[in-house]
């Protein structure tokens, strides 16, 4: 079985939800980021997305109540906003911060998801015969109370041992 590439690892200063691409790139960009599996949707990254478009929240809640008799944990769904830009909510969030949740990221349930997302590029990059680049913000470290540098670890592991290009932004708004 021959080896795949590595992806590349890029940090950017700036809004995952504007991708930095060349115009004339040929990328399909996924815009992968952590959500809670209570449904909760209004603090943090989710703002920026909602206040850009409205089908991911749209798609996060629809998957949310289409679910509660399962486990989310580990789930992702995917909002496609155009042919070049999907969202990829990533569930890897038990609840939210509290003083009786101090530390609601999942790792397991991250890496679950961060998987799922591998394979939809893999699937989706065969279909279109185009490349897919992941521009994420760094998601489960903020309001998951995740350690970024685990994380990374994980973004090496599911994704970059995958040849899948990273690309990690920044906020400085």
């Amino acid at each position: 079985m021959p080896f795949k590439d590595i992806g590349q690892l890029t940090n950017v200063k700036g809004d995952a939800t504007d991708p930095q691409k060349l115009v004339t790139s040929n990328e399909i960009c996924i815009i992968p980021h952590c959500c809670n599996d209570e449904g909760g949707w209004g603090k943090g990254f989710v703002l920026a997305l909602s206040k850009k478009w409205t089908a991911p929240e749209a798609m996060y809640r629809a998957f949310m109540a289409g679910n509660k008799a399962f486990p989310t944990l580990g789930k992702v769904c995917i909002a496609k906003i155009d042919n070049d830009i999907a969202v990829a909510n990533m569930i890897g969030q038990a609840g939210i911060v509290s003083e009786d949740n101090p530390k609601p990221v999942k790792y397991w349930a991250l890496a679950m998801a961060m998987r799922e997302v591998a394979g939809y590029i893999d699937m989706l990059q065969s279909k279109t015969m185009r490349k897919v680049v992941i521009h994420c913000p760094k998601f489960g470290s903020d309001l998951a109370m995740g350690d970024w540098n685990f994380i990374l670890e994980l973004i090496r592991e599911c994704w970059l041992e995958e040849g899948i290009d990273v690309v990690v932004y920044e906020y400085n708004g």
